[in-house]
């Protein structure tokens, strides 16, 4: 019976076999199949897919255009489940194929190439992609990646498992030759702009969140998509903002020229977590969280002892 896509990989085989013999007797004694077989799945992939594929007028047979265009695709799908099939006639599951992640941006700066060296080590092939952290999750939730480092838990799911990479408090960042006060954000933002996170991000939603919570109401003047931009703003003095200890170390601690200080309101902080469906990819999560902690613990840590040594109590690695 044919699938819904007009295909499947027996006609497939027919057709290239077919195609690659010249004739369609000469494809049924390779395939050990009547030559009316042959022709009967032809016609019925043909008819099925709505076009023509064999000249069958030429002697050896030739493709049409869109015959040409099959085949290529044919035979890519049939090399692929024939390695489908010898993986697991020979029970190779130790290195997976294939495996796709998806990072905040700032971890992907932090320690993006040594994880990738990781994956290589367990994959033969990968991907790797960073963005809006909500948007990692719903790819995690719909298979379109398989792992996501990300602040979003998805506490709400089952089915998932869930690995520490990284809790770290939220931080004041002024311009480095703010003298004024920092204890009273309303009064600050009557001197210098608060340089917002887009409201799509989770981190600006945490923080606006922790905004509302303490009663500090500020003007919406200033959205920006991403951490390079927030810190390049509050370093030419037009604003101030509110992030992490690790989007610092993302946009560069040598080359900020910002001040860094605790947050006046009640503390916030936000933790990272590695989050992959349960029992698909082995002992890969586990491991790519332990490493991801080791080179946190290497590299990171020590770039926030030479610049913000006061808050490396709050950092959990």
């Amino acid at each position: 019976m044919r699938s819904g896509f007009g295909f499947d990989l027996r006609s497939m085989e027919i057709f290239v076999e077919t195609l690659e013999r010249g004739s369609q007797t000469a494809a049924a004694e390779s395939l050990g199949l009547k030559q009316s077989s042959v022709s009967q799945s032809l016609a019925n992939l043909e008819e099925a897919l709505g076009v023509t594929l064999l000249n069958r007028h030429s002697r050896p047979l030739e493709p049409t255009g869109a015959g040409r265009f099959f085949y290529d695709r044919a035979k890519r799908l049939l090399n692929e489940a024939r390695g489908t099939r010898r993986e697991l006639v020979s029970g190779a599951f130790g290195r997976l194929h294939q495996v796709r992640m998806a990072l905040v941006d700032s971890l992907a700066t932090a320690v993006g190439k040594p994880l990738i060296e990781v994956i290589k080590r367990h994959t033969g092939d990968y991907t790797l992609t960073t963005g809006l952290s909500h948007m990692h999750g719903h790819a995690l939730l719909t298979r379109h990646v398989d792992i996501i480092i990300s602040d979003d838990r998805l506490e709400n799911y089952d089915g998932l498992e869930r690995h520490a990479i990284l809790g770290e408090p939220f931080v004041l960042v002024l311009p480095a030759d703010w003298a004024g006060p920092v204890d009273n954000l309303p009064w600050l933002t009557r001197q210098l702009d608060f340089v917002r996170y887009t409201p799509q991000s989770l981190i600006g939603q945490s923080i606006e969140r922790h905004l509302r919570i303490n009663q500090v109401e500020l003007p919406a003047r200033l959205h920006l998509d991403n951490t390079f931009a927030v810190l390049s703003l509050v370093g030419s003095g037009a604003g101030w903002t509110i992030t992490t200890p690790l989007c610092l170390y993302q946009a560069g601690l040598d080359r900020l020229t910002v001040r860094v200080v605790p947050l006046p309101t009640k503390p916030l902080h936000r933790e990272l977590t590695l989050v992959a469906r349960r029992d698909e990819l082995g002992d890969l999560p586990a491991q790519l969280a332990r490493d991801g902690r080791r080179l946190l613990e290497c590299h990171y840590r020590a770039e926030l002892q030479r610049h913000l040594p006061w808050v490396l109590p709050e950092i959990v690695t």
